[in-house]
């Protein structure tokens, strides 16, 4: 667990997190941050299911090592190349990077954990390796700002270097034991071809108990990866009246442009770094404590309740300008403590074979969802306020969610696939 920890350390971006999309506007509209997220969550959708099939195929760190490859190649391209075209083909690579990533994380830490501890203790260990990378990108974070305003490109020459180090980190884990028995990462007897995979998909996610569960939080999480883009033009919106009274100045300005945005200073850059590496700090606690939330609640609870209290939060800074602080906390922490929880139910109703491709499964869902959402934020962004555009994805959160919750069952009690957690402790 320590190395699985040490591993979640490196594949944080705290350093280009703070400035990211102040970055990118310098050149470009918020329409077109938005249609680069949107290109983005639809390249991811497509790729989510074969690179699922490729983690449960070759092996989960197999896997793991290509997203570290994909993300170390993007993230250099954005050190040189400037403009909406190249940032597509940036944005393209980052996506397949967190597709190979997105299941089978998930999938080794489960299958680990039921092969040599307990999978009853997934959602506190995943969520104590969530804890440990916001802390380490909340340091990170105000380097970062640091180095923006040395110059734009420091922060992402940081980040490679950091995020290298995950391979080193990923070649001292464990193999799962479906993947050591013919040596390398090869798959033994387990192993499901292509339309045994997509039985497994359509069977356990076209029903009960897992069909309004990925559906509410595929919307969920859509909902925050959309709002995270406008954290930064939001803060110029909505503190920049009060940053300006202490002395820090801030592009002029109540419902700022694109243009007003991008022209943010090295000491909104490094005020940015100290906000995120705050609120990032005050996250860790989501993920930290997901596995006692879900001993207390239970999961229905955790994963109704905490969405729809987000959801609101979001809306409110439209009217009173200050609870923009804690609305950018209450984003930052939910999904670390929601998607521990979540995975957990979904792994206990899946088999171990296909377990990383059904998680990219849901992880297609919220990025199918995701795609025409950020596109349409970037227009309301454009015509309104960055301010305006998070609350109406709020909103749109309360009333689609809220539908899901009266017509479907959201994550019932139910025996699973991989057994009663509490008989495996036992």
């Amino acid at each position: 667990m320590r190395r699985y920890y040490l591993y979640r350390a490196t594949i944080a971006v705290g350093f280009i997190t703070p400035v990211f999309t102040l970055f990118l506007l310098r050149t470009l509209t918020f329409t077109q941050v938005g249609a680069l997220s949107a290109t983005y969550s639809a390249f991811s959708a497509v790729g989510e299911i074969p690179t699922g099939y490729v983690g449960d195929r070759l092996g989960r760190r197999a896997s793991l090592l290509l997203s570290v490859f994909f993300t170390v190649l993007s993230l250099t391209g954005f050190i040189f190349a400037s403009g909406f075209f190249w940032y597509c083909l940036l944005y393209l690579l980052w996506a397949l990077a967190l597709t190979f990533r997105s299941g089978s994380m998930d999938a080794w830490l489960y299958d680990i954990l039921s092969e040599r501890l307990d999978s009853g203790q997934f959602s506190h260990v995943r969520g104590r390796g969530d804890a440990v990378q916001n802390w380490t990108a909340a340091v990170s974070m105000v380097i970062g700002g640091l180095l923006y305003g040395l110059h734009p490109t420091y922060p992402f020459i940081a980040t490679v270097v950091f995020n290298s180090l995950g391979s080193l980190a990923l070649l001292s884990l464990p193999k799962n034991r479906q993947y050591t028995d013919r040596g390398g990462d090869s798959c033994s007897g387990d192993r499901l071809e292509p339309l045994e995979t997509i039985s497994v998909i359509r069977t356990a996610l076209a029903r009960p108990p897992l069909r309004a569960l990925v559906l509410y939080i595929g919307l969920f999480y859509s909902v925050l990866g959309v709002a995270h883009s406008y954290v930064q033009p939001m803060v110029v919106e909505t503190l920049g009246p009060y940053a300006a009274g202490i002395g820090v100045q801030v592009p002029a300005g109540g419902a700022i442009t694109a243009a007003r945005a991008g022209e943010a200073g090295a000491a909104l850059a490094l005020g940015l770094g100290v906000l995120y590496a705050a609120m990032t700090a005050v996250s860790s606690a989501g993920g930290y404590y997901a596995g006692a939330i879900e001993e207390r609640l239970g999961v229905r609870k955790a994963v109704i309740v905490v969405p729809a209290l987000t959801a609101v939060v979001l809306v409110v800074p439209l009217w009173i300008a200050l609870v923009a602080l804690p609305a950018f906390a209450t984003m930052r922490t939910a999904k670390p403590l929601v998607q521990p929880i979540a995975n957990g139910y979904i792994s206990d109703h899946v088999e171990m074979a296909g377990r990383a491709t059904l998680l990219s499964a849901v992880s297609m869902s919220y990025m199918g969802l995701r795609a025409p959402l950020a596109l349409a934020a970037g227009m309301v962004a454009d015509t309104t306020t960055a301010t305006t555009a998070v609350a109406a994805l709020g909103g749109l959160f309360l009333a689609a969610g809220g539908a899901v919750w009266l017509l479907g069952e959201i994550a019932p009690e139910t025996a699973t696939a991989s057994g009663d957690r509490a008989s495996k402790s036992a």
